[in-house]
């Protein structure tokens, strides 16, 4: 536990939650940490769109307690004035146009895509998503602007047909979106599913040329990619929480695949000629030891220059996360570790998606 260093003003849509059966913990005067006290549980800020958090809210965990619901917790604090501040970092305060949600006539919308294709499989997913889980991404999907996701892979769908989800996302690119998605994590990994993302994709890109066809994956089954490139992919994104293969196999667990097949995914989709982005999922204390960071560095030095680093904070119980992968390893900081990746990679083009979708 230590004080904060640089923190912004709470910022606008940003979610206080309590982290509950947590008791808080505080700096006395001597900056020793203590306990604030029976009755008040730590709370921690969920950032929106366009911020990294920078540190971990401080508090004792209890371990006969449930892990916390999988969130990107930020330490939570206060100034000389009282007002409220958060250890983060804004990337792009201008991020939060990309958030459908907070659209007065959401619903409505929702209800005319209901009406406009009431048998379309995929649009009855997209209204559950962005009405039950408040998915931006599903959301734009029937607002007609910026990016709209495509779960094909979700356990719990009807498994929509390529002729379904292409009359959806033609009409995205066509009316005013720039960008349709295959892979939101939440849903699963659209590789194990690649002959309908292939056929989706050809569909798409014989009714319109527009915008862009982007695939996120965990990059498990590398040789599907070559297909999807054909078919008319544009982009893919490869989610991880770390670039170190005994790292990244202790946290994601892979099952029928491990890391070597990650780095032989990423490697065939610069030569495919694909644009390509590493969405790193941030968990302050573990991406910025120095050894996460040298690794990170090393995997992405052949990346074409203005490849994207997608900075996402992982969503998950951070004490007991961290707990899984102890090291000698001295975290540098957040911060430091941004300053790093600036000068050392200056190649990639960094920036945040705060509300995280992914979780390990």
């Amino acid at each position: 536990m230590r004080p904060f260093g640089q923190a912004i003003p709470l910022p606008d849509g940003a979610e206080l939650v309590a982290l509950a059966d947590r008791a808080a913990l505080g700096l006395d005067r001597a900056g020793r940490p203590r306990p604030l006290g029976g009755g008040r549980w730590a709370v921690g800020a969920i950032l929106p769109l366009g911020h990294l958090r920078t540190a971990l809210p401080a508090y004792l965990d209890e371990p006969r307690a449930p892990a916390l619901r999988a969130r990107g917790y930020a330490a939570v604090g206060a100034d000389e004035n009282g007002e409220l501040v958060v250890c983060g970092t804004a990337f792009d305060i201008q991020a939060r146009a990309a958030d459908g949600r907070g659209s007065s006539d959401l619903a409505a919308r929702l209800s005319a895509g209901l009406r406009e294709r009431p048998s379309n499989r995929l649009v009855r997913q997209l209204v559950r998503c962005a009405r039950d889980y408040r998915c931006r991404a599903a959301a734009n999907a029937f607002l007609g602007h910026h990016d709209a996701a495509l779960p094909v892979a979700a356990p719990a769908n009807e498994q929509p047909p390529a002729e379904e989800i292409a009359d959806l996302a033609a009409a995205h690119l066509d009316g005013g979106g720039t960008l349709v998605a295959f892979g939101r994590a939440c849903e699963g990994e659209p590789l194990l599913v690649a002959r309908v993302v292939e056929s989706a994709i050809a569909a798409i890109r014989a009714r319109t040329h527009r915008g862009t066809v982007h695939l996120e994956t965990n990059g498990s089954v590398p040789a599907a990619l070559r297909r999807l490139r054909e078919a008319g992919l544009d982009s893919v994104a490869f989610r991880m929480i770390s670039a170190r293969a005994e790292t990244y196999e202790l946290l994601h667990r892979p099952g029928g695949y491990r890391f070597t097949d990650v780095r032989a995914g990423l490697a065939g989709a610069v030569t495919l000629g694909l644009a390509v982005a590493v969405a790193l999922l941030v968990l302050p204390g573990l991406t910025d030891r120095p050894a996460e960071l040298d690794a990170l560095i090393a995997l992405t030095a052949d990346l074409p220059p203005g490849s994207t680093l997608i900075l996402r904070d992982v969503a998950a119980d951070p004490q007991r996360a961290l707990a899984l992968v102890r090291s000698s390893d001295a975290p540098a900081g957040i911060e430091p570790a941004l300053e790093r990746l600036r000068v050392e990679a200056p190649h990639l083009r960094l920036i945040a998606q705060a509300r995280p979708l992914a979780r390990v």
